[in-house]
């Protein structure tokens, strides 16, 4: 990692903590206005509303330079916030990724990965993920070319969002991710 990522990933870091510490319990619903609107979409806007749902946050940079948030709920399940469709925000000195809390991301993306099965189990994890998809139609479920499950739910925030959508958006993720881990867990079994 070079100089400029460094200092990128402790400023993300940084700003991410002032505006939401990282924590190991979650913060009550009610210390969120779940009303209040969250105009500019990132990595630290986001923060309010994972510390109602999640244990731990921790920001990290990507190797293009794109900052994403590492979030665990309280079942011990981990997923990644990443953003896209982002513009440069208001700082023209910088406008990199992560490190200007100014700028607007019109897309989320929540993902989860699962431990690589043996590649030869790919039919199985097809079917299962296409029969979950059916009833759960938000999130996309797959495997990775390694052999790791995956879920991912994409979010729309092209004009903002609230509180409330996030924390919303976030908690049925969990939910969904919770539920397709534990559709999978017998096929690890079967290794």
């Amino acid at each position: 990692m070079n100089n400029a990522a460094i200092t990128l990933c402790v400023s993300a870091m940084a700003a991410f903590a002032a505006a939401a510490p990282a924590g190991a319990q979650i913060a009550p619903i009610e210390t969120l206005d779940q009303s209040a609107p969250v105009e500019r979409v990132n990595e630290i806007t986001v923060g309010d509303a994972l510390a109602v749902v999640t244990e731990t946050r921790i920001m990290n940079v990507d190797q293009q330079g794109d900052a994403y948030v590492i979030a665990t709920a309280p079942n011990g399940l981990r997923f990644d916030v990443r953003f896209r469709a982002c513009d440069e925000g208001d700082d023209p000195q910088n406008g990199k990724p992560g490190a200007d809390p100014t700028r607007h991301c019109r897309g989320i993306i929540i993902t989860s990965a699962w431990g690589a099965l043996p590649l030869d189990q790919a039919g199985e994890i097809a079917t299962l993920g296409s029969r979950y998809q059916q009833g759960n139609p938000t999130v996309n479920a797959g495997m990775l070319p390694d052999g790791s499950p995956y879920l991912l739910r994409y979010v729309i925030a092209d004009y903002g969002t609230k509180q409330g959508n996030l924390v919303s958006e976030f908690a049925n993720f969990i939910r969904s991710a919770t539920e397709f881990q534990n559709a999978i867990v017998p096929l690890y079994a079967e290794e």
